[in-house]
């Protein structure tokens, strides 16, 4: 006997494709025009690195990506389009189809349509594949099959996301723009809490926050990780997978308990709106925030002149949506408002007084097995090449410990400091404790203040090995090794090192430098001798690339390696020293503008009065402690060198020569 019931109907799934069809068609020209047509695209060019496209995600992958997160959305717009007009709402309503009969029958269409292109299209993409021979060798049949289960996979979430997010709204417009909303939600939200909190709580570090943002948003995902073969993990496939199945239930639950005329409203369900309501108040809030914090310097009234004016543009646009009216101002409205800003009031006053004592949280020395200390993206770099920055030395826990209390005692001192123009220092301190959790903490340290707890601390061994320049010395794969002068000057050509004796016994020589620096080798300005660029093998080749970013410094107090480049003949044209100088020019500027940081140059111009040096002895010191920009030096410096470059910069007071200053002022 024929069931009466039925969970699809297939005379729906026809009339989807008569209506409907030309999104598949769209969808697979795109698919084609962007892979295989790609792929051939490629091999016609005269210089190509087939090697360079090892997945089948690198080929045009900006246009993947438009697709990907395109397509099936106006694919869920256009299938349930009828939801959301009232002359079709009642029109499809009126048959004699249950709405769980018209729901399934639209997903299937709706997935029918946007899987079959992805299957024809990897179909084509294996002959066409196979009869490049550059890529024949390195596209694989499974290189294939990932891309297309990923395609299918982000195909059918961006499917069914919007779907569901249809049945809450009764406007195809808005629900374009919450499905996109919603995607980037969870990214924005968490950037925005965290760098609000970084200047409402002190210590707050949000570097460890960011380091996952990406991983809230498929879309930022795909983008970051479009040149790597799996840009997921296998945990963010099984969430996808679960997403993408609860937005289908979620979406079949949403469709059986809408009312049919609430088309039109832009929320379907009345328990939405005040979320909507407060969530847009909130969001424009702490936008509002942030913007009057990023746009000067950390000025309170300003930061609450921007949560009032934010929450109040989000309250009063939130309203004129829901209400779709621009009369608003009523009894319920300043009611509304009045509340919000009662629980913000409340919430911001419990951070600014430490209510849950996270500013002065200190672990016990007892508390604490391992800890690190010092730059943030020193850390992300150490852990992400697997070496362990942690210490376990009880001496340097307990120095780093008793540094923290001192900043945690002169919290209001540090805070002022910020944007005073002293030497800092930033840092992270992180705990890991005997419980398995972790402590975070960042601060800008200013040096002098702070300088004899901060001493100990940067003065350790255990410090100094977590520094960048100490883990790329230590390489083991290192061929050669150049030597750039620093400065202007164009006439030297860089020295290179390709002995292995020399190499090993100059990696020596820096790594005793590094390890013996004083705490004002490591803060200090002073412009180094010049650049010591490490090359290394390279994908097991012969061949020698500079490892980017991680040059090392040769500063002027690096003794050991200076006297290795002497003893063995390479210390001639490798820096720019009191020989290389024809004069120096000083002047004074009491003030030193922070816009005017990077131009040192600028600064000098505004000096009164110069008086030119030609006494090599003198040059020597000048160059010697020569910094192109201190936020506390006063007097400036233009070197005019002997192949006719000038060189600006500052030096420190007290090695200006007395007869000099007298001139100046």
């Amino acid at each position: 006997m024929k069931s009466k019931k039925s969970f699809f109907k297939r005379a729906v799934i026809k009339q989807d494709f008569r209506q409907h069809g030309w999104i598949s068609i769209v969808y697979f020209l795109g698919l084609v025009f962007t892979v295989p047509l790609g792929l051939l695209q490629l091999a016609s060019q005269e210089f190509i690195i087939f090697a360079d496209y090892d997945t089948y995600l690198k080929i045009n992958t900006e246009i993947q990506v438009f697709l990907y997160f395109s397509i099936p959305v106006a694919a869920a717009l256009l299938l349930f389009r009828y939801i959301q007009s009232e002359s079709s709402v009642d029109m499809i309503h009126s048959l004699p189809i249950r709405r769980e009969t018209l729901y399934v029958s639209h997903i299937i269409s709706g997935l029918l349509l946007l899987i079959v292109p992805i299957i024809l299209t990897a179909i084509i993409t294996f002959f066409v594949t196979n009869s490049i021979d550059g890529f024949a060798g390195i596209l694989t049949i499974s290189d294939l099959l990932t891309w297309t289960g990923l395609s299918i996979l982000l195909t059918c979430m961006m499917f069914a996301f919007p779907v569901a997010v249809g049945f809450i709204t009764g406007m195809t417009t808005a629900q374009a723009i919450l499905t996109y909303v919603f995607l980037f939600l969870p990214l924005g939200m968490v950037a925005l809490v965290s760098y609000n909190l970084s200047y409402l709580l002190f210590g707050f570090t949000p570097i460890f926050i960011e380091d996952k943002l990406m991983y809230l948003s498929p879309f930022v995902r795909f983008i970051e990780n479009w040149g790597e073969s799996d840009p997921y993990t296998m945990l963010e496939l099984i969430i996808y997978i679960g997403i993408t199945i609860l937005s289908l239930v979620l979406g079949l639950i949403f469709y059986r308990y809408r009312q049919l005329e609430r088309a039109t409203e832009v929320l379907a369900f009345s328990f939405m709106k005040p979320i909507f309501k407060y969530g847009v108040t909130f969001c424009a809030m702490i936008l509002g925030g942030s913007y009057f914090s990023a746009s000067g310097s950390l000025n309170w009234s300003w930061i609450i002149f921007g949560y009032i004016t934010g929450a109040l543009i989000g309250y009063t646009a939130a309203e004129m949506i829901l209400q779709k009216t621009w009369r608003i101002l009523n009894l319920r409205f300043f009611t509304g408002i009045a509340i919000y800003s009662v629980v913000f009031i409340a919430i911001l006053f419990s951070i600014k007084t430490d209510l849950f004592n996270y500013e002065t949280k200190l672990p016990r020395m007892d508390q604490i097995e391992k800890v690190y200390f010092g730059e943030s993206y020193h850390l992300q770099e150490l852990t992400n090449n697997n070496v362990n920055p942690y210490s376990d030395s009880k001496l340097y826990i307990q120095d780093i410990r008793n540094l923290h209390e001192e900043i945690i005692q002169q919290r209001d001192f540090v805070e002022e400091q910020k944007d005073a123009q002293i030497q800092k220092h930033s840092a992270v301190f992180v705990y890991q404790l005997n419980n398995g959790k972790e402590l975070k903490r960042e601060y800008l340290i200013p040096v002098d203040a702070l300088q004899e707890k901060l001493k100990p601390v940067l003065e350790a061994k255990d410090y100094k090995v977590n520094l960048p320049e100490f883990s790329q010395i230590q390489r083991e794969d290192v061929i050669n090794i150049q030597i750039v002068p620093y400065g202007p000057s164009h006439q030297y050509n860089p020295v290179t090192i390709t002995d292995e004796k020399e190499i090993s016994d100059f990696r020596k020589a820096i790594e005793a430098d590094i390890l013996s620096q004083s705490l004002e080798d490591i803060v200090g300005t002073t412009a180094p001798w010049a650049y010591i660029e490490i090359g290394y093998k390279q994908d097991n080749s012969d061949t020698p690339h500079m490892y980017e970013g991680y040059s090392v410094n040769w500063k002027k107090s690096f003794t050991s390696t200076t006297k290795w480049l002497e003893d063995h003949g390479y210390l001639e044209n490798t820096r720019i020293d009191e020989t290389d100088i024809t004069n120096a020019e000083v002047t004074y500027v009491p003030t030193n503008p922070q816009e005017d940081i990077y131009m040192p140059e600028v600064i000098y111009e505004r000096g009164q009065k110069h008086v030119t040096i030609t006494e090599k002895e003198t040059l020597s010191t000048i160059i010697y402690h020569f910094s192109e920009y201190s936020e506390e030096n006063v007097y400036y410096v233009k070197l005019t060198l002997t192949d006719g470059n000038v060189w600006y910069g500052s030096i420190p007071t007290e090695y200006v020569p007395e007869d000099a200053k007298n001139q100046i002022q």
